[in-house]
């Protein structure tokens, strides 16, 4: 398990618990205008202006070190990324996941404090801007209390746990009725394809009343779960 990628995921799930979210998200705005590459953004936050970009996710599935060409092109999109974030009034936080967490927690302190600004200044309805500050208000506090209980990379794994609960969570709360006929079965380290999400390699796998709850590590670096019986006109091998 990739503890501190589903920590970051989990940490981020309660600081930012109480606002909209689009996660995993490509909008038609943010289109590198050099290549017309859709790029995409870990969480976006529309009502407070505010993104976030897990970096470091491929840095240990990735069977070479990038050459200086790879780095030159990632840092090209990633400076792309963020003047187009910036023009359409969002602050784009980037951190490295296996970077030390006092950092990051200093990177998404600072995010939060910008949205309270933006929002004060902001011309929303009265009623509107007291509610979001409030939300605000308590995600900082939510912030400085896990800030408290993380000093080092070891204190995460709890938070990487909570993670994979809320995911099999999700995933039997999404969970319709199981459809005829038999169901899919994947195995360890199958390789799969998704057409939202490309190609993969399934990570683990368990039981969940007769169906499988399917954990795909895809490519790009990304982890998703699925339920099997939801999947199966998706989730095909390859």
């Amino acid at each position: 398990m990739d503890a501190e990628q589903f920590a970051w995921r989990e940490i981020i799930a309660r600081v930012f618990e109480g606002l909209d979210q689009e996660r995993d998200v490509a909008p038609a705005w943010l289109t590198n205008p050099a290549t017309g590459r859709i790029l995409r953004l870990n969480y976006l936050f529309p009502q407070v202006g505010l993104a976030i970009r897990l970096e470091g996710l491929r840095s240990r599935a990735q069977k070479a070190p990038e050459d200086e060409r790879e780095r030159a092109l990632r840092l090209e999109r990633e400076a792309v990324r963020e003047r187009l974030c910036a023009e359409h009034g969002v602050r784009l936080l980037r951190f490295d996941i296996y970077e030390e967490p006092q950092r990051i927690f200093r990177e998404l302190a600072s995010g939060l404090a910008w949205s309270m600004r933006q929002v004060a200044k902001s011309d929303k309805a009265p009623e509107e801007k007291v509610q979001l500050l409030e939300v605000l208000r308590r995600a900082r506090a939510r912030l400085e209390e896990i800030q408290r209980r993380v000093h080092t990379s070891r204190d995460l794994q709890p938070w990487a746990d909570l993670w994979v609960d809320r995911a099999y969570l999700e995933a039997r709360q999404q969970a319709g009725p199981p459809r005829g006929g038999p169901l899919p079965r994947y195995v360890l380290h199958m390789r799969v394809r998704h057409p939202d999400f490309g190609t993969g390699r399934v990570v683990a796998l368990a039981d969940d009343n007769g169906d499988q709850i399917v954990t795909v590590r895809f490519d790009s670096g990304e982890e998703r779960q699925f339920l099997a019986h939801l999947v199966v006109d998706k989730l095909r091998p390859c």
